[in-house]
Formats: C-alpha cells, structure tokens, sequence
C-alpha cells in the first residue's frame, strides 16, 4: 500500500462553530455545516473536520485520512498485517473513507477519490 498524502483532518474542539467561523472570516477558506459538525475545504481538495470533543475517542483528539489509490486494496493490505478495519467503508460526496486504530488505539482513517 502506498499512501499518496494527508487530505483529511478531524480535529475535536469544545466549539466547532467557533473554530469554523475562523477558518472562514480569517483564512477564507469555504465551510459548511452537517449534523453538529463543520467542513472545512481548501482549494487543493483537502479538508478539515470540525467536531464536538465526544466525537473522537481518546487517546485520539485529531483524526488524519490519508490519501490512497483504492481504500478496499488498502484496507485488504492492512488486514494482511494484522489491522483490522474499524468500522464500515463509508461515502461521502467524492470520497470514500474507512478507519483502522494503529497500534496505541489512535483512529486513522484511508480514504479516495471514488466516491
């Protein structure tokens, strides 16, 4: 498996609208809110989520997506390490996105651009 970049960041704050009002008003950057948390899009088709701190578990307080070719041969690939997927693939407008913990429970996520 190779990972082709960072494109996805989750990052948990006690006010997500707060930090997303700032991500637009200052660094001009296109947001949207869904469900209780915010989107953050860059012009390079990266973003950033924006979510209640309950969301993400410890020891993980940022959630990163890496970039890669197809998320259903990475996440056989992982599997034949011993990593197990956590959760279901899941879609999202032009990405799809699975999780997997690394090896001190911290929750990474793969994600395409197959969606």
């Amino acid at each position: 498996m190779r990972i082709e970049g960072l494109v996805f960041a989750g990052v948990a704050t006690g006010d997500p609208a707060a930090l997303a009002a700032f991500f637009r008003d200052v660094l001009d950057a296109d947001t949207s809110e869904q469900d209780g948390w915010y989107q953050v899009r860059f012009p390079d088709r990266t973003s950033l989520a924006l979510v209640p701190p309950d969301w993400v578990a410890p020891p993980s307080d940022t959630n990163l997506g890496f970039l890669v070719a197809d998320v259903d041969v990475a996440t056989a690939e992982l599997a034949s390490r011993g990593v197990e997927p956590a959760g279901e693939l899941t879609t999202s407008g032009e990405l799809r996105y699975r999780h997997f913990r690394a090896a001190d429970g911290r929750l990474f996520e793969l994600l395409d651009r197959r969606g």
